[in-house]
Parts: structure tokens; C-alpha cells; sequence
């Protein structure tokens, strides 16, 4: 009998390379230093969920209010860059591996506008769950609502309901503070989550920290760990689809601070 997963994903830094936030700036003349100030004193002062800087900025900050349209987001789109291998990873997961269908999301508190245009002809649009805005003549007034900090919990348990699969079947991968809620309410449940990042606390809160500019590299994990394929077998699995592991070095990481 088939069986169903739910993989959501995170966008910024999971499967792009760099941060909507600092391309959206950049448009509006803002320096990457300015912008992190401004991103520094919001989580200072705990204004907003983790994750949802940048749309207080966009909807608060006087260098955003009323500069950004619903036409920009779609340019910050197009220049967004993706890492390698996201157009593979998705055909891989849509065509499902052994007996088993994977059921794909992306869940971001990135404008859903720059993620839709970001991944445009290569996943569905209605599997996209980002921030929204509201709109008066093209221009941002108001957020409607964000995918950010526990609201990816609420996310994800809508999703798993629409998909109707158990709690254990869901694959969260993420990079940064913004999935924490969400890994830890995925892992509560026996689901299965992975890290993108070198961070220690995300390490603490994942089963698999994989760490790669090709995103083919969280299937050895899923491969490995749901699968229960050995080395060799995973090496095969993507020598079959055109792509040889060159380096793969594993390693359990202690991170201590000792006075």
C-alpha cells in the first residue's frame, strides 16, 4: 500500500541562497547594514514573531510604508536565487520514492509574491503558504496574515489535516529562529525534522543537520533514516539520476563554552 508524507519546507536560506529581505531593500535603497539594524532592534524589542521582521518593516518602518507594491515583490522574485538542485528535489518528490508519496509544501514568512516568482513553473502555486498583504492601488497597507514563528505550527496542522496523514509522517526542513515553533511542535509528535543550518540550536532541535549547497542532499537523511538505506545505497540512488557524491563527511558536533 502507498504511503503519504508531508514535506514542508521552509524558503530563505533553505531553499534560496540568500534573504528576500535584503534584495527587497536593496531595491528601495536601504544597505544590507542598515537593514540589519533594523531587523536587530525589532527582535530586541520582541515587537513581532520570529520571522515576521520583515513585514513589520514593510507595513512600520517609513523606508518601507508605502514603497512597496505588489509589482516589486514579484521583481524581488525573479532575482531571488535558488540553490542547486530545488527543480530536481521537487520532480524526485513528486514522482515519490519506492512506495512512497510525498505531498510538498513550502511554508515561508517570505512575501508570498517573491516566492511564488522565486520558484514560478516549478511548483504549484497552491502549495505556497508565505505572508500576504493587503492592497490598495498595487500598493502594501497592511499585513493579512504572516507564516511566521508559531504560526507555522498552525500551518502545518492545517496541512497535515488537508493531506490526512498521521503526525509521525510529516518532514519539516528549515534554517533558521523562525522554525524553531514549528521543528519542535513536528518533533513532539515523532516527525522527522532537518536543519539546513550550522547553528547549534537548531542542531539540538533537529534529527539531521545536513549542510550542502544542493538541496538534493536532504534526501541522504530521508533516505537513510526513513528508508533505512546504507551508504552504498544512497550513492546509488543519485548516481541513477545523474549526480555522484563527491564529499560526504559525517560527524556528530559537540559545541561547548567552558570557563
Amino acid at each position: 500500500m502507498e504511503k503519504k508524507i508531508l514535506f514542508v519546507s521552509d524558503f530563505d536560506k533553505t531553499l534560496s541562497t540568500g534573504d528576500v529581505g535584503y534584495i527587497l531593500s536593496a531595491k528601495l535603497g536601504i544597505s544590507a547594514e542598515q537593514f540589519d539594524q533594523k531587523i536587530e532592534e525589532i527582535k530586541r524589542r520582541n515587537i513581532v514573531q520570529l520571522g515576521g521582521e520583515l513585514a513589520h518593516l514593510i507595513i512600520r518602518d517609513p523606508d518601507y510604508v508605502g514603497k512597496v507594491s505588489k509589482d516589486l515583490l514579484y521583481e524581488v522574485g525573479k532575482e531571488i536565487e535558488l540553490k542547486k538542485g530545488v527543480p530536481e528535489l521537487l520532480k524526485i518528490l513528486g514522482e515519490g520514492i519506492e512506495n512512497c508519496h510525498f505531498s510538498t509544501y513550502i511554508v515561508s514568512a517570505a512575501p508570498k509574491e517573491c516566492v511564488e516568482k522565486a520558484v514560478e513553473n516549478i511548483f504549484l502555486v497552491d502549495n505556497i503558504y508565505c505572508t500576504t498583504f493587503i492592497y490598495k492601488n498595487g500598493i502594501v497597507q497592511d499585513v493579512e496574515k504572516t507564516n511566521a514563528g508559531h504560526a507555522k505550527v498552525s500551518t502545518v496542522d492545517m496541512l497535515k489535516q488537508k493531506e490526512n496523514v498521521t503526525r509521525y509522517a510529516i518532514i519539516y526542513v528549515g534554517d533558521g529562529s523562525s522554525d524553531v515553533h514549528v521543528m519542535l511542535h513536528v518533533m513532539s509528535y515523532q516527525g522527522y525534522t532537518i536543519t539546513v543550518s550550522p547553528a547549534p540550536y537548531m542542531g539540538h532541535i533537529c534529527r539531521r543537520s545536513v549542510i550542502s549547497d544542493n538541496v538534493l542532499s536532504i534526501l541522504v537523511p530521508i533516505l537513510q533514516d526513513l528508508f533505512k538505506y546504507d551508504e552504498g545505497k544512497v550513492r546509488k540512488f543519485f548516481e541513477d539520476r545523474g549526480h555522484a557524491v563527491l564529499e560526504w563527511n559525517r560527524a556528530d558536533t559537540e559545541w561547548l563554552d567552558i570557563v
